[in-house]
């Protein structure tokens, strides 16, 4: 990790020479508080195993959590819930089919953020979002609890993979409101399911078919307060790389940076 330019913090992946995944995946992410507020409690980490047996059996992981704004502790929310996700995952000894295994490392999780939220004083309420991208030879899973993203841009052409669970994200399912007037709405930070909320928590899942040359993109919420999704997608094909990622925050901010943003992406170079 390197710190340039104020506030941003940037952490460009797998770039070394000779490191045996830098042919597979070039991973890069940009973070920042914003203009508004004091912390940043948003989060995000991955591991691309170096070992190939460890990454031909349990793939490579990527993971973006938001501390839920308004609740104690967000940032230790963020934090704990992507390394204890990490942890699990790769740790876990019994033997389960791959997405049982994320499956179970999601629910543990959850267990543990709400232990903490209802054994510590200082953690009283604390809630985060959590979303992780698990790529393994030609698949990828997701499993995913909050208002954080995970998009796919392939062919020029961008796709959200992940439902919001919020209240402008169901509103806009059900037809009640429109995609841009669920950008201004007066509830739009209104969450209706986080890690933190009870000690079993379901996550949404998902999967697919991954392809050569598929960029995916993962974000807090704070990106899409000030950029539509096809400006967003202009700016990753324009340009993709962690100058790319500045320019995304740099324009956020020029437009009021009223949130946390943090957006991490996975460019597929090649199928293990």
């Amino acid at each position: 990790m390197c710190l340039l330019g104020g506030d941003i913090l940037y952490n460009s992946i797998i770039k070394s020479k000779g490191d045996m995944n830098s042919k597979f995946f070039l991973v890069q992410s940009c973070t920042d508080k914003g203009k508004i507020r004091d912390n940043n409690e948003d989060y995000h980490k991955y591991h691309v195993p170096n070992d190939k047996n460890l990454i031909e059996n349990f793939g490579s992981l990527f993971i973006i959590s938001d501390g839920v704004g308004g609740n104690s502790a967000g940032e230790v929310a963020s934090a704990e819930a992507v390394n204890v996700l990490l942890q699990e995952y790769y740790f876990d000894t019994s033997a389960k089919k791959l997405q049982e295994r994320l499956k179970g490392a999601f629910q543990r999780t959850a267990m543990h953020i709400y232990d903490l939220s209802t054994s510590n004083t200082s953690m009283n309420s604390m809630k985060c979002t959590l979303s992780a991208l698990l790529i393994k030879q030609d698949k990828f899973f997701i499993t995913h609890i909050g208002d954080s993203k995970i998009f796919l841009l392939r062919s020029n052409k961008m796709v959200q993979l992940t439902k919001d669970h919020s209240l402008v994200g169901k509103l806009v399912r059900l037809g009640l409101i429109s995609p841009q007037e669920a950008r201004n709405h007066p509830n739009r930070h209104v969450i209706l399911k986080a890690m933190g909320d009870q000690p079993i928590m379901l996550p949404d899942f998902y999967s697919g078919r991954v392809m050569v040359n598929d960029m995916f993109c993962l974000i807090t919420d704070g990106i899409l307060e000030h950029l539509t999704v096809d400006e967003l997608k202009t700016f990753l094909i324009k340009d993709g790389t962690e100058i790319g990622l500045k320019n995304i925050i740099n324009e956020s901010n020029k437009r009021g940076g009223y949130d946390n943003m943090t957006i991490m992406t996975v460019k597929v170079n090649g199928i293990i």
